[in-house]
């Protein structure tokens, strides 16, 4: 009798053991889900504003400094407590005070931006295993939006010159083809028909740097707010 009584403890504590552990193991899961629902949506928002921080680092005009310094502050903001390592990320925050000091460096912003969209997609495979299918096609349009990001950028620099110099005219002329090929909506045809009379093709520049930031901007912001909306819904336990 006594021997049976110790038996049944024994398995009830075992089961319990185990119903502890399982429960233990999907809170686990539960909050690594939402930690990296979190730092999807963060880098979405790093790499929205370190391809801004790039589109102003050519303009050295009064407004376009104090745009990138209040970028800067925001990103310093964005960037702290960077979770990489833990989540077995790269350490992409060590890079950012050099982009910070020189904001004209448009190689090492790329550099900087194609290890967050690595990130992106690690983030994208690792919740859509997960179960949180609303997050396909994630890092597509991260891609997408760095072409016209990226076109930005190139086309700031090629405004700063007389003429468009041949090696930013054969990257903006690849990123337009690739733009138009995405396919393009009428008011981003009408932005490469733009680049294209008065950039590209034109024997004398007639944008100013500026111009060309604000031209591209607004369908680089629409862009951006398209590709966030999703990431607002629940994610799966």
């Amino acid at each position: 009798m006594a021997l049976s009584i110790a038996l049944a403890l024994a398995l009830a504590l075992l089961l319990a053991g185990h119903h502890l552990s399982q429960l233990a193991a999907k809170r686990h899961q539960q909050h690594l889900g939402e930690l990296q629902g979190a730092l999807l949506q963060r880098a979405i928002d790093l790499l929205h504003s370190l391809q801004k921080h790039r589109g102003l680092g050519a303009q050295q005009d009064l407004h376009s400094t104090s745009q990138r310094n209040a970028l800067a502050r925001h990103l310093d903001q964005l960037w702290l407590n960077w979770p990489g390592p833990s989540l077995q990320l790269a350490p992409l925050q060590e890079d950012w005070p050099r982009l910070r000091r020189n904001p004209a460096d448009f190689a090492a912003h790329c550099q900087v931006i194609d290890g967050l969209l690595e990130v992106i997609t690690l983030l994208e495979t690792r919740l859509y295993q997960a179960g949180n299918l609303h997050v396909q096609g994630v890092t597509h349009a991260c891609h997408g939006l760095e072409n016209l990001a990226r076109l930005r950028g190139l086309s700031v620099r090629a405004a700063n010159y007389s003429q468009c110099p041949q090696g930013l005219k054969e990257q903006i002329q690849k990123l337009c083809l690739a733009l138009e090929q995405s396919p393009a909506t009428p008011p981003l045809q009408k932005v490469l028909k733009r680049l294209e009379d008065e950039l590209i093709d034109s024997r004398e520049v007639r944008l100013a740097p500026q111009e060309c930031f604000a031209l591209l901007t607004p369908l680089i912001d629409e862009c951006a707010q398209r590709l966030r909306g999703p990431l607002h819904t629940p994610l799966k336990d």
